[in-house]
């Protein structure tokens, strides 16, 4: 099924628009809107009281295996309005899932109209999306999940930089200003979530499209948080880290410009600073592998993501004020080099050949199989350590 038409089945069922599709590769039928709708409607979410009287700290009276939203202090969204996280503990749990909702990128006139809660991201809106992720993919407390009693965090989409920016100085682009604070975001929440969750020794960073670059980019930071005794894993969806031939260095000299990515890179990854040209941001994935060497990660995208060739078509020719066509052999000839890259290392890829967009919150999370491999058994195996993990796909 082509992006479009998986797009249009979220948007029916839960109103999630932009960067947010799916694809199929030896599936079954899915299920209909209307199941999808039900779920949302069923999900259990536990709200913070808004008034005077609420508690300092939400984690410290979040209910077992319910939803709860937590405002984070500090953090903001594009336009500058405050937002939160969502959370979902498992008391006896030393597993955890941290998952980057995704929702297109905001970096010129044209892809800010597009950017997901650009006009913020609150409690009420994290209710209609924690019902999403908490009923398919890897958040789901289902028997099939061998996650499903981790605890969970959400982190929500509303600052158009790829959960990557550090830039609170307003930045005008078309008839809006926005600031771009998502790594700083993460970092705020990091503070709240590593004390209360002290035993912890298995993290999951995962997330779509937008969030998965987000994991990608935070993953560092993470790791860091939580120190070198808790595992750490690492599964991006349809957030590839393609090489400076596949994302034009001009595109990259843009983010890193409004997004202020030089202060978010690992400070040790001297190849990831800024280069004449403006690219090198996509050697972090040289870097994490190496760095950790030990830690088990992955890329899920399809063979000719139509979305992600739409935004990274932006400057194929030099031009960074304009899109040209991304043709879908150039972008697979970029994935294979990501595997190239990541050769000897713990980061395998799987590869659906398809040209959809995103596969861990649809049906086909527990349907897909590529080359005999099911999706689902693949991203557990990197989770949890348990089964072997190679690169799928054509």
């Amino acid at each position: 099924m082509r992006t479009s038409m998986r797009i249009s089945l979220l948007c029916s069922s839960l109103a999630l628009l932009s960067m947010v599709g799916c694809g199929s590769a030896e599936v079954a039928p899915r299920a209909d809107a209307s199941t999808v709708a039900d779920a949302a409607v069923d999900a259990a979410v536990v709200d913070a009281p808004e008034d005077s009287g609420a508690p300092a700290d939400p984690l410290a009276t979040a209910k077992p295996r319910e939803w709860t939203w937590v405002p984070i202090e500090g953090a903001r969204c594009l336009n500058g309005s405050p937002t939160g996280i969502g959370v979902n503990l498992s008391p006896g749990s030393d597993g955890l899932v941290i998952f980057f909702m995704g929702g297109g990128a905001c970096f010129n006139a044209e892809t800010c109209r597009d950017a997901f809660h650009r006009d913020g991201f609150d409690q009420s809106l994290f209710r209609v999306e924690a019902a999403l992720v908490g009923s398919i993919g890897p958040l789901a407390r289902q028997p099939a999940n061998p996650m499903r009693d981790w605890n969970q965090v959400f982190i929500g989409y509303c600052t158009g930089d790829v959960h990557a920016g550090d830039n609170d100085r307003p930045v005008t682009l078309g008839d809006r200003s926005y600031v771009f604070t998502g790594y700083r975001n993460v970092r705020l929440a990091l503070s709240r979530v590593v004390p209360a969750l002290r035993d912890v020794r298995r993290v999951l960073v995962t997330g779509v499209s937008a969030g998965g670059f987000g994991a990608s980019w935070n993953y560092d930071q993470i790791a860091t948080a939580f120190g070198p005794s808790v595992d750490v894993s690492l599964v991006d969806d349809s957030g590839p880290p393609l090489g400076d031939a596949y994302i034009a260095p001009c595109l990259q000299r843009t983010w890193r410009t409004l997004w202020n990515l030089d202060a978010t890179l690992p400070p040790d990854c001297a190849a990831c600073r800024s280069q004449a040209d403006g690219g090198g941001t996509t050697n972090l994935l040289e870097y994490l592998a190496r760095k950790y060497p030990t830690r088990r990660m992955g890329l899920i995208s399809s063979a000719g993501d139509d979305t992600i060739r739409g935004f990274f078509s932006w400057g194929r020719d030099g031009d960074c004020t304009r899109r040209t066509n991304y043709r879908s052999e150039d972008f697979f000839a970029g994935l294979l080099d990501v595997r190239r890259r990541a050769a000897g290392t713990r980061f395998h890829t799987y590869y659906p050949a398809s040209d959809a967009h995103t596969w861990l919150l649809f049906p086909e999370w527990t349907s897909t199989r590529v080359g005999g491999v099911p999706l689902d058994r693949w991203v557990s195996a990197i989770a949890t350590g348990e089964g072997d993990v190679t690169d799928v796909g054509p």
